[in-house]
């Protein structure tokens, strides 16, 4: 884990699940900080567990004050009750996970390291439909193959196209590796070449490069 990484806990409400939740956090020694939701854009980039409790929802299940905050930071919700929030709406918004009040503690953390990594903590059923859905939504002047504009994208081999379709549903190195049968050091080469031909950085701003490139909607539907 990337420890030099702030966290920022945003809640209104302070009680055992808080206190257990920063207690975690505090031995693996990371950066806590808490803050109020009004502040939180005025600090560094980093990792925001914004509590849901006590806050104005929309009909999604989802705090009507994120969106500020998910263009700057990373956003999870915190102390979720299973089946009150849409997941794929969450990944609409930019909200990268929803941990559950019935979360394991091994599970947590699995999910902070996918935040840490850039990743959402979400099951590829979420991300893929989500995605899929995005892009039967757009327009139909995006979906339409133009004149050859985009020569990065055309420079991608199938096998790029390929690993760039199971990366944007969310699989992980592995999984690709086991999908493709091939070795984990290659799907690592293959990342570094999608990375440079569409000058993304991690895996988020793939994402955000497939939404909107039509070659990610010919790779989707």
């Amino acid at each position: 884990m990337m420890k030099n990484t702030p966290i920022y806990i945003v809640s209104t409400v302070s009680d055992s699940a808080l206190s257990k939740l920063t207690l975690i956090l505090q031995t693996l020694d990371l950066k806590i900080v808490s803050t109020q939701i009004e502040q939180v854009n005025q600090l560094p980039d980093g990792i925001v567990l914004l509590d849901s409790r006590n806050l104005e929802i929309d009909q999604h299940g989802i705090p009507k004050q994120i969106n500020d905050i998910s263009r700057k930071h990373q956003l999870a919700l915190i102390n979720v009750t299973k089946d009150s929030v849409n997941e794929y709406i969450c990944v609409q918004m930019g909200i990268k996970a929803a941990f559950y009040t019935d979360i394991e503690t091994d599970q947590l953390l699995k999910g902070l390291r996918c935040l840490m990594n850039g990743e959402w903590w979400f099951s590829r059923k979420v991300l893929s439909q989500t995605l899929a859905s995005l892009f039967e939504n757009m327009p139909t002047s995006m979906q339409a193959p133009t004149q050859p504009s985009q020569p990065l994208a055309e420079s991608l081999t199938k096998r790029e196209k390929t690993i760039i379709k199971l990366v944007c549903q969310g699989a992980k190195n592995q999984e690709v590796a086991d999908s493709l049968n091939i070795s984990p050091h290659t799907v690592k080469t293959h990342l570094y070449s999608i990375f440079r031909k569409t000058e993304c950085r991690n895996r988020v701003e793939l994402l955000n490069w497939a939404k909107q490139h039509t070659l990610a909607y010919q790779l989707m539907v």
